[in-house]
């Protein structure tokens, strides 16, 4: 899950504020499961609140 809270923060970081889709190809997990595990993967990667200023900056 580390990966993908670092890639949303790099899109978020260069404006990036668009669709996020979540493709799913396992062949060994069922269409419904790999979209729950997909949507709440990005559920916990994606960060809900707008961005705040950056202070330190």
């Amino acid at each position: 899950a580390k990966v993908w809270k670092d890639i949303m923060s790099a899109l978020r970081t260069v404006g990036y504020d668009h669709v996020i889709s979540i493709e799913h190809e396992d062949a060994l997990m069922s269409f419904d499961e790999g979209l729950a595990k997909g949507v709440a993967l990005l559920q916990e990667a994606c960060m809900a609140e707008p961005p705040g200023e950056m202070f330190w900056a």
